[in-house]
């Protein structure tokens, strides 16, 4: 058996703890428990905490580990849980970044769900790679660690032996994803049926929202921002609106995407993307009419441009979010 570690850190999303652990132990247990098979488990499964004392979740619960990260000789595989306080984190645990560097620099394979990506990208293993977190937590993640390229739209990122996922459940499609790299495809579509998991899962965009950047404080910007967000349904002159905020067009431009992470136009596309989703999931209008209703005339560039930043086409994502 393959020797797998969960380590659960300060304030983690319990979801991240208990999904991997479970979707792991069960690899080569649940399926032949419930066709009457002998069981042929593929995972030793341990959870760690830093120091081996309980983890206090988000949820307020505590929960004992079996050991330290410490105690740990050697090992297959290692989850990182969420891990949103890194400051914290390292603070309380100087160690920690070191041990998990050790491992990795053993043979040990490093798996992160959602921010528990802090935790591996302070390891420097993530330099100039790429990788993924919940949606929600990406203008934090891009401003701590520039040096890694973020791709929030993918759900689980593997770089051979370094791997990472979106938010809270997408550890189940990491593990999941971790037990068919393991124990090959035909044990990974098995647990898959048997946990009622879906296998594959790619995206996350269908679940994001667009986040209007706030924090930069760039008076310009903010007030561009604004402009842009209260004439969202107009023809935008982006020359006018530089004017209108004292600069040149190549100057806002620039400040603008220092600021935001977008340009101008990307975060107009972006605006009019969300408001379509919101009123697909209250219902009542057509794709061609929110089209139209958020500016755009071309009913066939908007449905590629909707498909792009969400990643489902308006039809299916109405019926996945409808909410009446």
């Amino acid at each position: 058996m393959k020797k797998a570690v969960v380590l659960g850190c300060i304030n983690t999303m319990a979801t991240t703890v208990f999904g991997p652990m479970d979707i792991l132990n069960q690899a080569g247990r649940l399926w032949a428990r419930v066709h009457g098979e002998p069981k042929t488990p593929f995972f030793d499964v341990c959870l760690a905490s830093p120091d081996g004392g309980p983890i206090r979740c988000t949820n307020n619960v505590m929960v004992q580990p079996h050991k330290s990260i410490r105690e740990i000789e050697q090992a297959d595989l290692i989850v990182i849980s969420s891990a949103t306080y890194i400051d914290r984190i390292i603070e309380a645990y100087p160690d920690l970044v070191d041990c998990l560097r050790r491992h990795y620099d053993q043979g040990t394979h490093m798996a992160s769900v959602c921010t528990g990506v802090n935790l591996l990208a302070e390891t420097g293993l993530l330099d100039g790679k790429s990788a993924t977190l919940h949606w929600g937590f990406t203008r934090s993640f891009k401003k701590r660690y520039p040096h890694i390229a973020l791709e929030p739209e993918k759900m689980v990122i593997d770089h051979g032996r370094l791997y990472c996922s979106a938010g809270v459940t997408a550890g189940m499609d990491l593990s999941l994803y971790l037990v068919d790299k393991f124990c090959g495809r035909q044990v990974g579509l098995e647990l898959a049926k048997s946990m009622v998991l879906d296998l594959g899962r790619r995206l996350q965009t269908p679940y994001s929202a667009f986040m209007a950047p706030r924090d930069h404080r760039d008076p310009v910007v903010i007030a561009v921002q604004e402009r842009i967000e209260a004439r969202y349904v107009e023809s935008i002159d982006y020359n006018d609106l530089a004017a209108q905020a004292g600069v040149s067009r190549r100057s806002l431009e620039r400040r603008f995407k220092r600021a935001t992470g977008m340009t101008p136009l990307s975060y107009l596309q972006q605006f009019r993307v969300e408001t379509a989703r919101q009123l697909l999931e209250t219902g009542g209008h057509t794709f061609s009419e929110v089209t139209y209703m958020v500016g755009y005339e071309d009913v066939s560039f908007f449905r590629k441009l909707f498909v792009k930043l969400t990643g489902l086409r308006p039809k299916a994502y109405q019926q996945r979010y409808l909410s009446t």
